[in-house]
C-alpha cells in the first residue's frame, strides 16, 4: 500500500462520476440562486465557481482514500467519499476566502456544500459502483 493508496481500477470507475457530481452540484446551485442564465453567457464564472471545489477534490480525494480499494463496498464507499469531500470542501472554502473567485467564503455555504456535495458524490459514485465495481 502506497501513501496515497490510489487504485487505477477505482479511478476509472469513479473519476467521471465525480466530475459529473461536482459540475451538477455547482449548476444546481447556480440555478437555485438565479445565476444559471448569467453563467450560461459567462462561462468564466462557471469555471470560477467550479475551480475551488475541483482543486479541493483533486487534492483531497487521493489523500482521503476516495480512490482506494477501500471504497469497494457500500460502507467504505460512503465513509471515504464523505471524508474526502469534507476535506475538499474545507480546501475549496479556504480558496474562496482568498477573494480570487466570483463567490466568497460563507460559513452557511460551507455547510451546504458539505452536505449536498456529499449527496451528489454518493449518488453518482453509487451508480458507478453498481455499474462497474460490483
Amino acid at each position: 500500500m502506497s501513501f496515497l493508496d490510489v487504485d487505477s481500477r477505482t479511478v476509472r470507475a469513479f473519476a467521471l462520476a465525480d466530475l459529473v457530481a461536482i459540475v451538477a452540484f455547482v449548476l444546481v446551485g447556480e440555478y437555485q440562486h438565479g445565476m444559471l442564465a448569467y453563467t450560461a453567457t459567462h462561462p468564466l464564472r462557471l469555471l470560477g465557481v467550479l475551480a475551488p471545489f475541483l482543486v479541493g477534490w483533486l487534492v483531497a480525494a487521493p489523500l482521503g482514500r476516495a480512490y482506494s480499494t477501500r471504497t469497494h463496498g457500500p460502507r467504505g464507499l460512503v465513509g471515504w467519499t464523505v471524508l474526502s469531500w469534507l476535506a475538499a470542501d474545507a480546501l475549496g472554502q479556504a480558496l474562496l476566502g482568498t477573494g480570487a473567485f466570483p463567490i466568497g467564503y460563507d460559513p452557511v455555504f460551507a455547510v451546504v456544500v458539505a452536505v449536498f456535495g456529499s449527496l451528489f458524490l454518493l449518488i453518482t459514485r453509487g451508480v458507478a459502483y453498481a455499474a462497474v465495481l460490483r
